[in-house]
């Protein structure tokens, strides 16, 4: 049997696939659909990685507000879209915005495989 890292792409993949579908098939919290909506991390997961599991980093978002979009988009190319969506984003979740800010910068405590293992158990990611 292989011996995999604790913090491996497989045991990515498994947290990422305990923790993500909670999101999909929400109501879109800029317009309200529920067509094909799905996560989106406020603060990229690559950019602060103790962030990637906490509830409070996400935004439930339809295509059209996470990428498709040059009015409001999350992940848009269009510049102006991101903005849109950043000041939507303070705006509308004034507190959740804030609590990102102050924690942004956050460190891992915790590797991957053990992230997994806690979601799987139901407990959140980071205990």
């Amino acid at each position: 049997m292989k011996t995999r890292s604790p913090n491996s792409k497989y045991y990515i993949t498994k947290a990422d696939g305990e923790f993500m579908p909670q999101f999909r098939g929400l109501p879109c919290e800029v317009c309200g659909s529920t067509h094909m909506t799905c996560g989106h991390h406020n603060i990229p997961k690559g950019r602060c990685k103790a962030l990637r599991y906490e509830l409070k980093n996400m935004t439930v978002l339809c295509p059209t507000h996470h990428t498709m979009s040059n009015e409001l988009a999350a992940h848009s190319t269009n510049a102006f879209a991101v903005r849109e969506y950043v000041n939507w984003f303070e705006k509308n979740r004034p507190e959740q915005y804030k609590w990102l800010m102050d924690n942004k910068n956050l460190v891992r405590k915790f590797t991957f495989k053990q992230t997994f293992e806690n979601l799987k158990a139901g407990r959140e990611a980071w205990l």
